[in-house]
């Protein structure tokens, strides 16, 4: 069957200006995953670009493609990745099936259209897992009854003609009040004076919404500790200590709808180090001393689609990434298919690998350890955002990634 495309401008042939939150629970380990749909919501506007409808890459874990039901155009597609495909690669999800809440938005349909659902295999292909054929004057939308205050803290363009991140803050109590709106700003500071995101300022929409938790703190900063706040965030996730993340997604997206985004970065209120990022999903950051790199680093992942590049840190996962095989990532490379990545960026008399020497310091080439991995997989500089605790020095490579996402929503 041939797949027709939808053009940039059919945006209002096809859609609302709406989002349609899928809500899902995503289950499944190492060996496979199952998708069973839960309800639907409505956010009152689509925040995303009304031209750029369809993915130009082929990043992240999963992907939804929408078609209209009539025609069978491919009207809508998006990439992402989730908790679920790093919990199915550590050690206990090679034998042990999890249940992960999960949330993907897309502009919502005037016309009944078909949702397909796609993971990714260990041989990097994407496998149709799940559809849904959705009705928009048939399905059920539950209401969402959570409700605060939102805040600009930031604005550079038109939500259509802009990335538009929301900051969350989580384990705020309301005696944290002055706290809150400082650690916000703190935030947007870190991001709008750091390359390429203050050369992108207007292009870039940050806000935040005032939601207070019951306690302050974040759970596990010591283990066994339970604090109430508004997402449940979480050290030891994946038991791994230092990686601050939330199970539930849903509540997760229930506090931003009050907000137009494409993105979420949690401000979480603990000094205790952590953080995490993870593609099209969310990152999270917490009060710490190293607040301004943790803070764009794990942007790169949500944003950019970025790897890590460091491999000698403690990690949850194993094989990551798949010997013989490219990782999807654009700033890491297995030398499998090199010409897909920033080989094109080389000065041709770079050899390959490149040598981790002095003199080449400041050059790009292909440096072997990357993707916790001391062989086999590289990266493109000795030292980057993305590999050392070092803010605002992320490589040409990784630049060029988060550029080109921000200005895909800016179109």
């Amino acid at each position: 069957m041939f797949t027709f495309y939808a053009k940039s401008q059919d945006f209002h042939t096809y859609f609302e200006n709406k989002s349609l939150r899928i809500n899902y629970v995503h289950s499944g380990n190492k060996e496979a995953d199952n998708i069973e749909l839960s309800f639907f919501q409505q956010n009152d506007i689509w925040a995303g670009s009304t031209v750029s409808l369809l993915d130009p890459n082929d990043y992240g874990c999963h992907k939804i493609m929408v078609f209209d039901s009539l025609t069978n155009i491919l009207i809508y597609s998006h990439t992402y990745s989730c908790l679920f495909g790093e919990y199915r690669t550590t050690e206990q999800g090679k034998k042990i099936t999890k249940s992960f809440k999960e949330t993907v938005l897309c502009p919502f349909p005037k016309n009944t259209v078909r949702i397909e659902f796609y993971t990714r295999t260990q041989k990097s292909d994407f496998e149709k897992k799940y559809e849904i054929i959705v009705n928009p004057n048939l399905i059920t939308i539950v209401s969402n009854t959570y409700h605060c205050q939102p805040f600009d803290l930031y604005i550079g363009g038109a939500v259509h003609h802009a990335y538009d991140l929301v900051i969350v803050p989580e384990g705020y109590s309301i005696k944290d009040s002055a706290k809150l709106r400082i650690d916000m700003e703190r935030c947007k500071n870190a991001i709008i004076n750091c390359s390429p995101f203050k050369e992108s300022a207007n292009i870039i929409n940050i806000r935040t919404v005032i939601a207070y938790s019951d306690e302050s703190g974040i759970s596990q900063e010591t283990k066994g500790k339970i604090v109430n706040t508004v997402l449940g965030s979480s050290f030891y996730s994946l038991d791994l200590e230092r990686y601050l993340m939330l199970d539930d997604v849903w509540k997760l997206h229930d506090v931003c709808a009050n907000v137009p985004y494409d993105n979420i970065l949690i401000m979480c209120n603990t000094t205790k180090y952590g953080g995490g990022g993870i593609y099209n999903w969310y990152a999270t950051v917490s009060d710490n001393t190293h607040l301004n790199y943790v803070c764009v680093h794990e942007l790169g992942h949500a944003i950019g689609g970025l790897a890590d590049e460091y491999y000698t840190s403690e990690v949850s996962v194993q094989d990551f990434y798949p010997v013989g095989k490219e990782p999807w990532e654009p700033n890491i490379t297995s030398l499998v298919h090199f010409e897909s990545k920033w080989k094109f960026m080389l000065d041709k008399k770079t050899p390959i690998p490149t040598p981790s020497t002095d003199e080449n310091k400041s050059k790009l080439g292909v440096y072997e350890g990357a993707g916790y991995c001391a062989k086999g997989l590289y990266r493109p500089y000795i030292s980057c955002t993305m590999k050392d605790i070092v803010y605002d020095k992320f490589c040409p490579v990784c630049k060029s990634k988060i550029l080109e996402m921000l200005q895909l929503y800016a179109r």
